[in-house]
C-alpha cells in the first residue's frame, strides 16, 4: 500500500501523468482511504473536515538566507514545484472536493489542453488579475485557475543605485467538486452567522442579489 500510495504523491510531485492521458487527473485523490491519507502525510484538520499535503522546497529558503548575509532581498516566489493539495471531507468519509495548488506553468498548460480535449461545457472567464476556465467531466465539475500575484523588489538599499526588479509569478488551481456537499465544523458555525444575520435584517444586499 505504501509503494501505491509514493506512486501517487510522485505523480502530484512531478505532473507528469497529466501529458498524453484522458482519465482525470487527480482522480485517485478522490477515492484514497483514511489510512491512506495518514501514510501519504496528509495532515487532518478537524474543525474544517480537511486533509492538507504541502509540499516545499528547502532550496529556497537556503537561497533567502544566502541572499540576506549578503544584502540582497528574499526570493518571494515560490519554487515551481511547490504544490499544496485539499482533500475537502463530506458524509461518511466521502469527499466533498479536491484542490491542487501549485506554481508550474507547464503543468497548468497541461492541465488546460486536457480540458479542452476531454471537459464538456468549457467557459473562461477573466477579471484583472484572474483566468478561469470552468468545464463538466463525467459526473463532476471543475476549476482550472490562474491568478497572477504581482510583486516587485528593489535590487539595492542605496536609493541612487536602486533598481525596482518584477518578481511576478502565478499561482493555479485545479479543483475537482463531486456532487456530495462540503461538511464541517467551520461550515456549520458560518452558517449559523449567517442565519443570525439574516434574521436580525444586517445582510448586505450584494450586486449580485440585485440580478
Amino acid at each position: 500500500m505504501k509503494k501505491l500510495f509514493a506512486i501517487i504523491v510522485l505523480s502530484c510531485g512531478l505532473f507528469g501523468f497529466v501529458q498524453a492521458q484522458t482519465a482525470l487527473p487527480y482522480e485517485k485523490m478522490l477515492s484514497l482511504t483514511q489510512e491512506q491519507l495518514k501514510e501519504g502525510k496528509f495532515k487532518y484538520d478537524k474543525y474544517r473536515n480537511q486533509y492538507v499535503l504541502r509540499k516545499s522546497n528547502g532550496l529556497n529558503a537556503t537561497a533567502n538566507v544566502l541572499n540576506a548575509l549578503n544584502g540582497h532581498a528574499a526570493d518571494v516566489r515560490p519554487h515551481p514545484d511547490d504544490y499544496q493539495i485539499t482533500i475537502q471531507q463530506s458524509e461518511n468519509e466521502t469527499v466533498a472536493w479536491v484542490d491542487v495548488l501549485f506554481y508550474k506553468d507547464e503543468t497548468y498548460h497541461q492541465l488546460l489542453t486536457w480540458a479542452r480535449d476531454n471537459g464538456c461545457d468549457l467557459i473562461e472567464t477573466s477579471s484583472g488579475k484572474l483566468t478561469k476556465q470552468q468545464f463538466n467531466y463525467e459526473d463532476y465539475n471543475l476549476e482550472l485557475t490562474l491568478y497572477v500575484n504581482g510583486v516587485q523588489t528593489t535590487t539595492s538599499s542605496t536609493a541612487a543605485i536602486a533598481k525596482t526588479k518584477d518578481e511576478s509569478y502565478n499561482t493555479y488551481h485545479f479543483t475537482i467538486y463531486t456532487k456530495n456537499p462540503a461538511v464541517s465544523d467551520f461550515l456549520t458555525k458560518q452558517a449559523a452567522k449567517e442565519a443570525k444575520r439574516d434574521a436580525k435584517g444586517k445582510k448586505k444586499q450584494s450586486v449580485e442579489d440585485l440580478m
